[in-house]
């Protein structure tokens, strides 16, 4: 459940606030009516300086509780700091102290001065503060001095409820610090999800500028193509074309020999032109299996080479994920490329195993190896595209790729995609359909 921490805090800020503000107002018609009281009964203090001193403590006094419970809320840090709230206690204290001394009417501002109390103090110290305010209630109302029945009995009936507060403000005070570790660590918690949550959209924003890198990379790799095969044929076709016209005269025979080489040269830059276009769309997969794909690829490839190619494959019913096996097969055509064009190999071994949660495949020629700058992380830096492709392709899917090659003792291709959950749901769904078209 999504829990508004600011909402939530504005809210208790806003009802603490409000609850101080009428605090503050009953204290201050409290010690209004209080002074009201006690000079109004004794108009002789007017003549000297008792009057002006009321009056003066008494201003202070509201003032010091007003400025602890109204504006002391908004601190950050609340109960203050020890020496802070200590000068607010006595400066409180003295006033209430001196007040009663003037008249013992004023005794009654000390409960004032014990609201303060709770107020100021933390767990430590609210007790001992408390005690010294109660002691100091019972002095000067008389219940302390002279010790008798009546006395124990008033002094029992007003430390119960005096103990009883400061209990309940110690319980306040454990539950207000519980709540504050709790808000504490929500917020750290909203942070570290923001957090998260921002690195999560940076590696989305990574991973697609790989993917449009990779794009990159491949129309890269495909213009190169094109221009090694079919810009060359295309010049040599207009090359002998313009030979063959100029000869048609003079040397028929040469010229029809010009046109033949023209035409070959045509159907080998269709087939070149042909399998570029299937390793871009990968139309076989659609049309068959990836096992069925890969043993007629074979097959070509044994036939059009004459290398001997063995390989293993698992049960041919068994269905593969589609970015799977678009992977398998866009990695065997790439490594049938340069095992056709660069490897010289007399014998190819293609292994294919698949499980539950993963597939692996591995390809070995005994040709004579690959240079060594194409052993390293990137490859394409030396022209070797083909080669960056695969890692990318295979990385892409969250996959593993390895290469092996020693001089003149052949290469090895492994690569390990994993099967995921998506997958897995794409995987299932492919077996329904099987059933289906079988029953």
């Amino acid at each position: 459940m999504h829990i508004n921490l600011e909402e939530e805090d504005r809210l208790y800020l806003g009802t603490l606030k409000k609850f101080l503000r009428v605090l503050a107002l009953i204290v201050t018609l409290f010690m209004s009516f209080l002074s009201y009281n006690v000079l109004s009964g004794h108009p002789a203090y007017f003549q000297d300086w008792r009057g002006i001193s009321c009056i003066f403590l008494t201003l202070v006094l509201v003032f010091l509780f007003d400025l602890v419970t109204v504006f002391g809320f908004r601190l950050r840090r609340w109960p203050p700091s020890f020496p802070l709230a200590l000068l607010y206690w006595i400066l409180a204290y003295l006033c209430v102290f001196l007040l009663s001394c003037i008249n013992p009417g004023y005794s009654g501002a000390f409960y004032i001065a014990f609201g303060l109390t709770l107020g100021l103090f933390g767990e430590t110290l609210l007790i001992p503060a408390g005690i010294i305010t109660a002691l100091s209630i019972f002095a000067f109302q008389g219940a302390i001095w002279p010790i008798n029945s009546e006395n124990l009995l008033w002094l029992f009936s007003m430390a119960l409820p005096i103990a009883s507060m400061i209990g309940f403000q110690y319980l306040i005070q454990n539950l207000l610090n519980e709540r504050y570790k709790r808000t504490t660590l929500m917020k750290q918690l909203a942070q570290a999800n923001a957090e998260l949550e921002e690195a999560h959209q940076q590696l989305a924003q990574s991973i697609e500028q790989q993917q449009e890198l990779a794009v990159l990379r491949e129309r890269t790799r495909l213009a190169r193509e094109m221009h090694d095969t079919i810009g060359h044929a295309l010049v040599l076709i207009s090359v002998k074309l313009e030979a063959a016209q100029r000869l048609r005269e003079r040397d028929p025979a040469r010229c029809e020999r010009e046109i033949e080489e023209t035409k070959e040269i045509t159907r080998g830059t269709m087939t070149a032109l042909r399998a570029s276009i299937a390793n871009l769309r990968s139309p076989t997969l659609e049309r068959e299996h990836i096992y069925h794909a890969l043993k007629r690829s074979i097959g070509e490839l044994a036939q059009r080479t004459g290398i001997h190619v063995s390989y293993t494959l698992p049960a041919e019913d068994e269905p593969v994920p589609e970015t799977v096996s678009e992977a398998l097969w866009k990695v065997s055509q790439e490594a049938f490329t340069n095992i056709e064009k660069h490897a010289h190999a007399r014998n190819v071994t293609l292994e294919l195993s698949k499980q539950a949660d993963q597939c692996a495949m591995s390809i070995h020629d005994d040709g004579v190896g690959l240079p060594e700058e194409c052993l390293q992380r990137d490859p394409v830096q030396n022209g070797h595209y083909g080669l960056r492709g695969i890692r990318e392709r295979v990385e892409a899917l969250g996959g593993h790729f390895t290469l092996h090659s020693t001089r003149d003792q052949g290469t090895t291709i492994e690569i390990l995609l994993p099967i995921t959950a998506d997958a897995k749901e794409e995987n299932e769904k492919e077996k329904e359909r099987a059933k289906y078209h079988k029953g």
